[in-house]
């Protein structure tokens, strides 16, 4: 029930309490997607503010009022009978980038390891405090002094397939979200690159009007990054891309499955990966297995981690 949920967590406006779960839309709210932006128009308090008069932007539309649950990191508030299961998705190496520097200490802070930040293994004992040299020294083959321990290559790796939870929204990726929704569930996708024709087509596909513009799209979680933060190397983002790859793969799965996403939408979203991950975007297989994640599903669904 909502009254259990984080305060960050509850749908505040509108909600339709006597909606059956059948008629209702499940926002699957993956970190640094852009899964803050789109809560807010759907009407879930998330980063909108303290309270439902503080920076609310929720936006009056069928797709804000059928939305009446979510599932973020490891709190699972919806119904398997839900209609639909709307994801927020981003290029994949661009929500890394993100995650990863989300995820960082402020060594300034008096307390900079709790709460957010749940440990300091990748950024202090590692000394990773880019996402481009964790690529460099932790992933690519480095011989000599300026490599990182094995131990932190493996965690370096292990972050970026899920496997490992020390960069949380990394752990918490789109296979997670994917296979912890029902198999034949209905899905549809608002990429953050093309956001406002995509909540139109949603939108349309629920029965309503496509009149949603740029101007509603509030700004939100969101700080100027520093340029070291941002930048990736050539060799860096091969090196990423692979370690990525099935990632990617569930990234065009989901792609793939969206009900509001035709042939010409996929062909654009691929042509747009290719300039990060052109192999990968590409290809369908990849060096590694998918990991099996069963028991971190099993965990999280159905249950109230907070």
């Amino acid at each position: 029930a909502n009254s259990t949920l984080p305060p960050w967590f509850k749908k505040v406006f509108p909600l339709n309490k006597h909606m059956t779960p059948d008629k209702q839309t499940c926002f699957m709210h993956v970190g640094k997607a852009g899964g803050s932006t789109i809560g807010c128009m759907l009407g879930f308090l998330i980063h909108c503010g303290d309270d439902d008069k503080t920076n609310f932007q929720s936006v009056p539309s069928l797709l804000a009022a059928t939305t009446a649950h979510s599932f973020h990191r490891g709190v699972y508030d919806c119904s398997d009978e839900a209609a639909n299961y709307l994801f927020v998705i981003r290029n994949p190496l661009a929500r890394a980038l993100s995650a990863f520097n989300y995820a960082k200490p402020d060594l300034s802070e008096k307390h900079p390891f709790s709460k957010k930040y749940k440990d300091k293994e990748i950024y202090v004992d590692c000394d990773f405090w880019t996402l481009n040299d964790l690529a460099e020294r932790g992933l690519v083959i480095v011989k000599g002094n300026d490599g990182a321990s094995d131990e932190c290559k493996d965690r370096a790796k292990k972050a970026l397939l899920g496997t490992e939870d020390n960069i949380v929204h990394m752990y918490y990726n789109y296979q997670f979200y994917y296979e912890s929704m029902p198999p034949d569930a209905n899905i549809v996708v608002i990429r953050n690159e093309h956001i406002v024709d995509d909540w139109n087509a949603v939108e349309t596909l629920l029965g309503g009007d496509a009149d949603f513009t740029q101007e509603h799209v509030p700004v939100n979680n969101a700080r100027e990054k520093k340029p070291e933060e941002v930048y990736l190397s050539d060799a860096a983002k091969v090196v990423l891309c692979e370690t990525l790859c099935n990632e990617i793969q569930v990234y065009k799965t989901i792609l793939k499955r969206a009900q509001n996403i035709n042939k010409e939408q996929y062909i654009q979203s691929m042509q747009e990966l290719k300039t990060s991950c052109p192999k990968e975007a590409m290809e369908e297989s990849c060096a590694d297995d998918m990991p099996d994640i069963s028991l971190k599903v099993e965990k999280a669904k159905g249950k109230l981690i907070y």
